[in-house]
């Protein structure tokens, strides 16, 4: 299966599912890893199962976190951080 895989070819590694393209073949101690664009990491090649990829498929991509938080989330956060200003360093149970 080895020799199947070339950059270029849509790939699939089967212990996490990635599944992206392959932009280059590194040998490294006798084995070879391909890498895979999606993540910019190396898997080893004997691993990876060619794939077709389907046009329309959506592929998810991984947004920043500060991008996804609301202006009126970051106040409700930031509010509940000044709560912590009133805290007096008592440790009573009440009980």
């Amino acid at each position: 299966m080895a020799t199947e895989i070339i950059p270029g070819q849509a790939v699939r590694y089967g212990r996490t599912g990635t599944v992206g393209t392959i932009t280059r073949i590194e040998e490294i101690g006798g084995v070879l890893f391909g890498c895979i664009d999606t993540t910019d990491l190396l898997y080893r090649i004997d691993l990876l199962t060619p794939v077709e990829l389907r046009e329309g498929k959506v592929v998810k991509v991984k947004k920043d976190a500060r991008e996804s938080i609301t202006e009126e989330r970051l106040r409700e956060t930031v509010a509940a951080e000044g709560a912590w200003l009133n805290v007096d360093g008592a440790c009573e149970g009440g009980g």
